[in-house]
């Protein structure tokens, strides 16, 4: 098979979730190519034997898929599953994925491989469509798990970053220990195709590259201020190599809003030959395949003549193994030097491409506002660019006036955010598919409660506006929590399911703990 993308890391069950320990819930991720509902099939009948198993094409035109795999079963704490799953691809040849789930000496590994078998074709294969498989995808998704790759964090989620966190995200472009490549997208406006994009970026390369949204215009700022080279591009995206020596990439704002399909094919072609050349064997699997053959060899040990002709047989596998794995590993020596020559070419092309078109990115500043307190102008236009979707009471306006909360542009920089939400929320009818604390969270760099016990306690959590009927206003969005009273700021408002909208009843400091 040659190989085009490899992702490798380790799993262990995240702190403070309970229920099956990690090898067993990758093989429940495992379990869905299989259509385990029209095979009949479960975790546990997965580790009993070989199997194979043919699965329909998803989609019209799409060739069926042959599943095949093949369990070592519990030995000393040695355990392991790898699965291939193969398709016929339409210019010839097959397709391949092979996913491996092993657990060893204590520690869970997750291993993807995709490729190519060529079937005597002497032709290069494309990296392009290359998909992330759903069970990679499913345990990105699994919140019980926790994914590491060295000191990297692997997930298929976009890191936001307002003003607060951009210091984190320089610390994080310097830190020594780094193994992945870090793509940087500026989205001046919070929910605008950049941000759309970078959503895309960590779904598709999970694995290869984390990704970071730096939202809006202080961040933006805050993030070139004191860098004198390797600038972020306004809505654009720079990806920083975790070595210094490297040339950084970028592509500029035109890119981020033109095919993003086009721009996720030229990442992969550059991030999946790496991905080949920077992962090691699967040692792992290595160790579950040796202890395996060491578990037959001591079971065989002080046989009679049937046993020992058993293990002339299983020597004679281990060595056809042992050429076999000689032979691939000459392939592997030839592909990485192939491979080193390309990526000496592609980096040459880039800087080529980059250079003759366009030169570095230059710093863009926005005019600091004169009283960055001063929200008067604001309002209205908040209210106007969310569509009336977020709206503020005379109160919010009145508490915002008298209040003394210490980093009035990052609560602008809140707000600006919000009313980019609430346009959403309110273009969608309310219909977001998860809860808001997730959708929030998934889309901005802001933190939302759905509750406040302690002012509902104080009898603070209600308003009057527009109607007899009280509003609720415990729904708020968090800014500089777990730190002193006079530096905790909020938003409180309410929210209006029958307008679609939400009714900001206080913009300032926490309400209680004063």
């Amino acid at each position: 098979m040659q190989q085009l993308y490899v992702v490798g890391f380790e799993v262990a069950v995240a702190d403070g979730c309970s229920g099956p320990p990690a090898f067993e819930r990758l093989l429940t991720h495992m379990l869905q190519h299989v259509s385990p509902e029209k095979n009949g099939l479960s975790v546990s009948s997965f580790m009993l034997g070989k199997g194979e198993a043919v699965v329909p094409g998803y989609g019209p035109g799409r060739s069926e898929k042959h599943v095949s795999w093949f369990p070592v079963a519990a030995v000393d704490g040695h355990q392991g599953l790898r699965m291939e799953i193969e398709e016929d691809l339409p210019r010839g040849g097959r397709f391949v994925c092979q996913l491996t789930a092993s657990e060893s000496g204590g520690t869970t590994g997750f291993r993807v491989v995709m490729g190519r078998k060529s079937d005597g074709l002497l032709a290069p294969a494309t990296v392009e469509d290359l998909r992330p498989p759903r069970a990679l995808q499913a345990i990105m998704r699994d919140s019980a798990l926790r994914c590491m790759d060295g000191q990297d964090s692997i997930t298929a989620t976009v890191t936001p970053a307002l003003t607060a966190q951009v210091p984190a995200v320089r610390e994080r472009l310097g830190a020594a220990g780094r193994r992945l490549p870090i793509l940087v997208v500026s989205s001046i406006r919070t929910m605008g195709p950049p941000a759309a994009f970078a959503h895309k970026v960590a779904q598709r390369l999970a694995g290869l590259a984390h990704v970071v949204v730096v939202s809006g215009w202080l961040a933006f700022d805050s993030f070139n201020a004191e860098l004198e080279r390797n600038l972020l591009p306004r809505d654009g995206a720079r990806l920083y190599w975790p070595t210094t020596d490297a040339r950084n990439p970028w592509w500029s704002s035109t890119e981020l809003y033109g095919d993003h399909e086009a721009l996720l094919g030229k990442l992969t072609r550059l991030l999946a030959p790496l991905s080949v050349v920077a992962r090691e064997r699967d040692r792992l699997w290595d160790a579950v395949r040796s202890s395996e053959t060491d578990a037959i060899l001591e079971d065989l040990a002080g046989s009679e003549s049937e046993q020992i002709t058993q293990l002339k047989e299983k020597l004679e596998e281990e060595r056809k193994q042992s050429v076999d794995l000689f032979e691939q590993n000459e392939q592997l020596e030839s592909q990485v030097a192939r491979l080193g020559i390309q990526v000496a070419n592609l980096t040459a092309q880039l800087e080529t491409a980059v250079l003759s078109s366009t030169a570095e990115p230059i710093v863009e500043q926005k005019r600091p506002v004169a009283n960055p307190g001063d929200f008067s102008s604001d309002w209205d236009r908040w209210e106007r660019e969310s569509d009336e979707g977020l709206v503020f009471t005379p109160n919010a306006k009145e508490q915002w006036q008298k209040c003394s909360y210490p980093y009035p542009e990052r609560m602008r920089e809140a707000l600006d955010t919000l009313a980019e939400l609430a346009k959403e929320w309110k273009a969608r009818r309310g219909k977001v598919g998860v809860s808001l604390v997730s959708w929030v969270g998934d889309s901005t760099p802001l933190v939302y409660a759905p509750s406040d016990e302690p002012l509902r306690r104080a009898k603070k959590n209600e308003f009057k506006f527009e109607r007899e009927k009280p509003w609720d206003r415990q729904s708020h969005i968090k800014l500089d929590d777990h730190t002193s009273p006079d530096r905790v700021g909020r938003i409180y408002f309410a929210i209006d399911n029958a307008a679609h909208r939400w009714i900001v009843d206080h913009v300032g400091l926490k309400l209680y703990g004063l």
